[in-house]
């Protein structure tokens, strides 16, 4: 059960994990960002690396939640933060995977990711494995789905190089967190992007509209 967002850092899990088995299902969890953009690039990532079968699942109850959500400024934690979105999102793949009898839970986080946000965190993960062990009846029975983070220690200019290396179609993917015809260039979804092409010296091929998909 892999979680697909349809960014670079989802679709390099899901073309590693590829390297272990075909037998993955997608699951992409529509919330408060970019619901057709992210939606559509999840499916054609979903059906390029031929997956057993993608499952989209809507949240919009986020659209609430960011409404009400005014933090303070924190030197620590990302402006991008979703109050305990992982926790949600883990518990929603948690029961598809139970249900499927999947082995593991991929998510895609990277190093960036476990350094600004708490719910990407190695120990959050270590902690939503014991949870799941525990409050699942396959867990009861010795045969809970363990959550995979194969990217965790990656930077994101270092998971740019491996899903270059692993031949991903980079001009299906989508970072932005905004729902338009072309990235917005200034969210952090956009600004990471950026920052990892510009490290590896390489082109981002989602700016070329002649290969960005309809």
């Amino acid at each position: 059960m892999l979680l697909l967002s349809g960014g670079i850092d989802s679709a390099a899990a899901l073309y590693l994990t590829k390297q272990q088995t075909d037998d993955i299902y997608s699951l992409n969890m529509i919330y408060s960002q970019s619901y057709d953009a992210e939606a559509g690039a999840a499916k054609r990532i979903a059906a390029e690396a031929k997956v057993k079968a993608h499952i989209t699942v809507f949240l919009p109850f986020f659209n609430d939640i960011g409404e009400r959500y005014h933090p303070s400024p924190s030197a620590e934690i990302t402006p991008a933060y979703i109050p305990a979105r992982n926790i949600v999102f883990y518990g929603v793949a948690a029961s598809y995977a139970e249900s499927l009898k999947a082995e593991r839970i991929v998510f895609g986080s990277n190093a960036d990711d476990a350094k600004e946000l708490p719910d990407a965190s190695p120990r959050f993960i270590q902690l939503m494995n014991e949870l799941i062990r525990t409050g699942t009846r396959a867990g009861r029975e010795g045969c809970a789905a363990k959550v995979d983070t194969p990217l965790i220690g990656y930077r994101k200019s270092e998971v740019l190089r491996l899903a270059l290396k692993l031949g991903i179609p980079l001009n299906l993917t989508w970072s932005c967190y905004e729902d338009g015809s072309k990235p917005c260039g200034k969210c952090r979804g956009c600004i990471g992007r950026s920052q990892a092409f510009l490290a590896v010296g390489v082109p981002d091929p989602l700016l070329e509209t002649e290969n960005r998909p309809a």
